[in-house]
């Protein structure tokens, strides 16, 4: 069965701290979940839950044998569960997924814009080639061989430019559309993740959702109780970009090392230096679980600003860029019809 992506979790983490704000046992608020569903998917998943819960499994146990559940969301349900803060860290993992689905509705509206004005600059060359030159070269043909073979030779340009151009743009198109279906896979879309992070356009962005990640998962985990050093650790597994995994771990080393948690975040440079210096104060203050709060909504808000300027460049940019070579293209073949019809008259 496939995995539930972000806003499904999130969705069942909340339902799931509700009942426990309620005072109701699992087994029986999911029973009640069940009856209101007509999604048969989360039907079987709920189905699943409850008969291992019915068998005196933990949650944490019944969302593993579901298979649906994401990894570190059932390590943090069983760390819930240890520690006695089940409702806390299904309510901090409710708003994790939350603000990830937005981060991804980011990164999907950064890319599908641009696509969308590729598909539709396409259709223009396609009219472009298909009609209009075409046209053009019919309407020359019918003057006098002289002036029909001294503009054959732009129409056969202007023909072959956009030819070109078409064959370009299909093959982005054809490729992104590869793209956005292997990322489907786990595998693949590591792989892309980690190329995106090196990649000089796209680093920037990257590095932005790197560290919302990295915020959300500390925040969550440090008002569940967890050790610094297993945060460190388990926010080092969460993202795709080498050079700050390496970094938390170097951090975590520090810390088995017994160096204070926030002097060692405040001097990574992971973070933005007034950022880090923020936490530092936090700590001293005992207010580090709303400094880590307000930290991951911050990293949220500037990986959704990067991703809305990339978009904001990349769309005027693929405008200017093909609106200037579909012009070129028209004068190509106006220009001579122009000169023919001024000598004409």
């Amino acid at each position: 069965m496939r995995k539930f992506n972000s806003d499904e979790t999130s969705y069942f983490c909340e339902q799931l701290a509700l009942m426990l704000n309620a005072g109701m046992q699992l087994a029986d608020g999911i029973e009640i979940l069940c009856e209101d569903l007509e999604d048969k998917r989360i039907m079987a998943v709920c189905d699943s839950l409850l008969d291992d819960l019915n068998n005196n499994e933990t949650l944490a146990q019944a969302m593993q044998s579901s298979g649906v559940f994401p990894d570190y969301a059932v390590k943090m349900v069983k760390l819930g569960e240890m520690t006695g803060q089940l409702e806390k860290v299904l309510n901090s993992l409710a708003d994790y997924y939350e603000e990830r689905a937005e981060l991804r509705r980011a990164v999907r509206q950064a890319v599908l814009h641009p696509l969308m004005l590729l598909v539709m600059m396409t259709a223009v060359i396609v009219v472009l080639i298909v009609l209009v030159i075409p046209m053009f070269g019919d309407i020359f043909s019918q003057f006098d061989s002289s002036i029909a073979g001294s503009v054959k030779y732009t129409v056969d340009t202007a023909y072959t430019v956009g030819t070109v151009l078409l064959i370009v743009l299909l093959a982005i198109i054809v490729i992104s559309a590869a793209i956005a279906l292997l990322s489907n896979f786990s595998g693949f879309r590591g792989k892309l993740m980690e190329f995106l992070a090196v990649f000089p356009p796209t680093r920037k962005m990257s590095r932005s959702f790197s560290l919302s990640k990295i915020a959300g998962a500390l925040n969550m985990m440090v008002s569940a109780g967890i050790a610094p050093d297993e945060m460190l650790s388990e926010a080092a597994k969460l993202i795709d970009d080498k050079k700050l995994s390496q970094k938390l771990m170097q951090c975590r080393e520090r810390v088995l090392a017994g160096e204070y948690f926030a002097d060692v975040i405040s001097s990574a440079g992971i973070f933005p230096a007034v950022h880090a210096r923020s936490l530092k104060i936090a700590y001293s203050s005992g207010s580090f679980e709303k400094a880590w709060k307000k930290l991951s909504e911050r990293c949220g808000e500037s990986a959704m600003d990067t991703a809305s300027g990339i978009v904001s460049f990349i769309e005027p940019s693929i405008v200017i860029v093909l609106t200037t070579v579909i012009g070129a293209i028209l004068l190509t073949v106006m220009i001579p019809l122009m000169n023919i019809m001024s000598v004409m008259g």
